[in-house]
């Protein structure tokens, strides 16, 4: 095989696809990666994040695909972020989660426009539940974080403004109530 053959091979990619940015097989690949993942077909749960965080342009379509999968219309912040934890584990470095929790949050965005002011607004929210979750339930010793401190740490966060005090209220007592599992 000859230098030429082999730049072209690269360029196509194994599967003989062209996988430049934003093509048509590129986008293909990505939805059959994603109904893969979703599916668990020849993958395990904990395989699914380390598709969905990587940070490059095949991986965010991946994961744009892979939240397709799931409908978040009408449900709770806190609900389909469990539901969405039921499909996979969160594992993998710090970056690699806070992206896949991106993608989250911009499908639950998507999903309910109406329920909370903008993506940066749920993905806050997702972050601070996260955040709760390690504080009421981790291993540490001291005291744990109240429901009004919980509201303190939040105010302004929502645009500029303040989220609602049920909504936070709300969020609070379901994290307290029953753990997040996401590494299971």
């Amino acid at each position: 095989m000859g230098s030429n053959e082999l730049q072209e091979k690269d360029a196509t990619g194994a599967l003989g696809h062209d996988l430049s940015n934003g093509s048509s097989s590129n986008l293909e690949a990505a939805r059959r990666l994603a109904k893969r993942l979703y599916h668990l077909d020849r993958f395990k749960r904990s395989d699914v994040a380390k598709h969905l965080g990587k940070n490059n342009e095949f991986s965010k379509l991946v994961a744009e695909e892979y939240l397709k999968f799931f409908d978040f219309t009408g449900m709770t912040l806190d609900y389909s972020l469990r539901s969405f934890f039921k499909a996979f584990s969160l594992i993998g470095e710090t970056q690699e989660r806070e992206r896949v929790l991106i993608h989250f949050s911009s499908r639950y965005y998507q999903c309910n426009p109406n329920t909370i002011s903008s993506q940066d607004g749920v993905h806050c929210l997702t972050c601070a539940m996260m955040l709760l979750n390690t504080d009421l339930h981790g291993h540490n010793i001291g005291k744990k974080m109240t429901c009004q401190e919980f509201i303190a740490n939040l105010q302004g966060m929502n645009d500029g403004k303040d989220f609602p005090k049920g909504l936070l209220k709300a969020l609070y007592n379901s994290i307290k109530n029953e753990k997040l599992e996401w590494a299971m």
